[in-house]
């Protein structure tokens, strides 16, 4: 099993944040076919954002990226209530799985003190980009360290969904719509 995972993710493009995806998730899954058929659906399950139904094995790069991922979001979360009057924030509460990392509010008050949402989401993403890394330098060449490499070109789908270009287009379309609607 070893040989075929140093050769499966010795085929891929290195993975650079910010940068563009080298190849789709969709080409990446097509080669997921040369891997036994149960390490195939578990890196192919490995999904940006993660999914919280599904079922990974305990320990897994996976499973616990998104107990990382919850402990992120509840830490944006607490950000949040934490600006809000204390009658008004008292009235949510956080799932119970958004549990701590310790350090990552820290983290997290960087993240939110950028000047644009866009900045905000980049420096969300380097912070999941770390904690992937960390996962995948504790197991270089395994199925765990594909799991990884497939929930980076996620985060690189994503970020490339959100390029300049796209929103330019989409704000036209909305103002135009908004004029057609307004002279009607």
């Amino acid at each position: 099993m070893g040989a075929n995972y140093f050769y499966f993710c010795s085929q891929f493009p290195s993975l650079q944040p910010g940068s563009p995806a080298p190849l789709t998730l969709a080409e990446f899954d097509r080669k997921l076919g040369f891997l036994p058929e149960a390490d195939a659906r578990y890196i192919a399950g490995c999904t940006f954002p993660p999914d919280r139904t599904a079922v990974f094995p305990a320990g897994s790069a996976a499973a616990e990226f998104r107990n990382f991922e919850l402990a992120l979001r509840g830490e944006i979360a607490r950000l949040r209530l934490a600006g809000r009057p204390q009658e008004e924030s008292g009235k949510y509460s956080l799932p119970p799985e958004t549990g701590r990392v310790p350090g990552l509010h820290d983290e997290v008050a960087r993240a939110a003190s950028a000047p644009d949402p866009w900045e905000r989401e980049r420096r969300l993403d380097l912070i999941r980009w770390r904690i992937l890394e960390e996962f995948e330098r504790e197991s270089s060449f395994s199925r765990e360290a594909a799991a990884c490499y497939r929930l980076k070109l996620a985060i690189l789908e994503k970020e490339q969904s959100f390029r300049i270009d796209t929103g330019k287009v989409n704000f036209e379309s909305a103002a135009g719509e908004i004029d057609r609607q307004s002279a009607e």
